[in-house]
């Protein structure tokens, strides 16, 4: 027997940060982000999540995607999801992805709980019960020195156990440079040191800096130019002597079709919280799989897509990097209370996070814990 959904809230959720921090494209002084939680008839509740544009998603969901799903059966997510991708016909890669993700999430959360199992049991199973895991920060500071303080905060993350890193850059040269040779003095040699240039780069430079920091073996590049320019990816993959990496800003699998089949990336970096959320994801990475490349998801937003990561990424088979292991979970170590209010960061001595085995997600959330960040909210039944 099913378990049908009554109805549908969504809460749209922010929260002010102490100071503008960001990268070399954009700063920011809030967090923000839309949640969705599901309602069977049986009393089964599943969490979602779209941190991109959450207001523009929330009025997709609340008025086109989510009135569809009344009914579905949550047991069923394939049957129940495949409707909504006709919805995205004119929009294969953007809102519409982002809205489907959040709605996935929900469902699958809500089937694991019906279930009683995990959501990484439900997609196949899982090849790893810990993840290595890597430090994603620190955020650029605004003003005359946007790398203050990174030594230290190198160091805190170490501290708290982490053997992995990725640093922003793409500033210029000279500063970036500095900055990664700090954070491999910090780190020590045998911690693995990745950058991320956030699309703010050109090919040229990008190029430059990888050569100029040949000494702190860098594990990946990534996204250093605009995510649409393929034609500059296939020429970076060919030219650069680290891998390039990217796939935070592709929407559905078209998207990522369209760049492997020409050789741009050399990992993929599905965002479950974006890019049609599991079922999309899990052909995504399939197909990343046939091509020989390794899928390593991009983890931003709050809680909810960081457990919802972590499900994912444990199904992904075991790969090499060199001298590190994949697959990896992304940990945003910057300020962020709308993940803090809900889940910790907890590393074991050789700096893995434990993939959660409770229902669903693995970790129960309550609207209680957000609730003071709630800007809005409604329902749909």
């Amino acid at each position: 027997m099913g378990s049908t959904i009554k109805f549908i809230e969504g809460f749209v959720v922010s929260c002010a940060l102490p100071e503008r921090v960001g990268n070399a494209r954009v700063m920011f002084d809030r967090r923000s982000a839309l949640l969705v939680r599901v309602h069977t008839d049986d009393g089964a509740t599943g969490w979602g999540e779209s941190w991109a544009y959450p207001e523009a998603v929330a009025q997709l969901i609340h008025t086109r995607l989510g009135p569809s799903l009344i009914g579905a059966d949550v047991t069923l997510p394939l049957p129940a999801l495949a409707p909504l991708f006709g919805f995205a016909a004119q929009d294969r890669r953007g809102l519409h992805h982002m809205a489907i993700s959040a709605l996935d999430m929900a469902i699958w959360d809500a089937f694991g709980r019906t279930a009683g199992k995990p959501i990484h049991a439900l997609l196949g199973g899982a090849h790893h019960t810990a993840l290595p895991a890597y430090a994603s920060g620190p955020l650029l500071r605004e003003g005359n020195d946007p790398y203050a303080g990174l030594a230290e905060a190198i160091a805190g993350y170490r501290d708290l156990g982490f053997r992995a890193y990725k640093l922003r850059v793409g500033l210029d040269r000279d500063r970036d440079l500095a900055a990664l040779r700090t954070a491999r003095d910090v780190a020590g040699a045998d911690a693995m040191i990745a950058a991320d240039m956030n699309e703010a780069a050109t090919e040229k430079e990008a190029l430059a800096l990888v050569e100029a920091a040949a000494d702190v073996r860098l594990a990946w590049l990534e996204e250093p130019v605009p995510h649409d320019n393929t034609p500059a990816y296939v020429r970076l993959a060919q030219r650069l002597p680290v891998p390039l990496s990217g796939g935070e800003s592709l929407y559905g699998l078209a998207a990522f079709r369209d760049v492997l089949a020409q050789g741009g990336l050399e990992i993929i970096q599905p965002d479950l919280a974006l890019c049609g959320g599991f079922a999309e994801a899990r052909k995504i990475a399939a197909l990343a799989e046939a091509f020989g490349v390794p899928t390593v998801p991009h983890v931003w937003g709050t809680g909810i897509n960081y457990l919802a990561s972590l499900q994912f990424t444990a199904t992904l088979p075991a790969q090499r990097l060199g001298r590190h292991k994949l697959p990896m979970h992304e940990v945003d170590v910057g300020h962020n209370p709308l993940r803090e209010c809900m889940v910790g960061i907890e590393l074991d001595a050789a700096g893995k996070i434990a993939v959660p085995g409770g229902p669903g997600l693995g970790v129960d959330i309550q609207k209680s814990q957000f609730e003071e960040f709630i800007v809005d909210q409604w329902t749909i039944d």
